[in-house]
């Protein structure tokens, strides 16, 4: 007998438990959203980083080679060969 008396507070409790899962449950997903967005965000400044320094390692390339002498076309050999050229300087 008392057990039936006790059981609405039982389902209250459960139920406020189940409220409060599913609002924590909620505001994670919104936080994880928020911040793949960002994470997201700072991927594609940092490609266009690291395009801005393979330019800036062509020019380098170049400036070294016109001191040197030698001319580039713009063709699809010289591109490979400042490629080569920049992974021999890394070495």
């Amino acid at each position: 007998m008392e057990f039936l008396k006790a059981l609405p507070y039982f389902v209250g409790i459960l139920a406020t438990v189940g409220a409060g899962v599913k609002w924590l449950y909620g505001q994670i997903k919104e936080d994880r959203n928020h911040y793949e967005k960002l994470y997201q965000q700072k991927q594609e400044e940092v490609e266009e980083l690291k395009d801005q320094l393979n330019e800036k390692e062509i020019e380098i390339v170049k400036l070294k080679a016109s001191e040197k002498g030698a001319f580039f076309d713009g063709g699809k050999n010289e591109k490979r060969t400042i490629k080569k050229r920049i992974d021999k300087a890394k070495c």
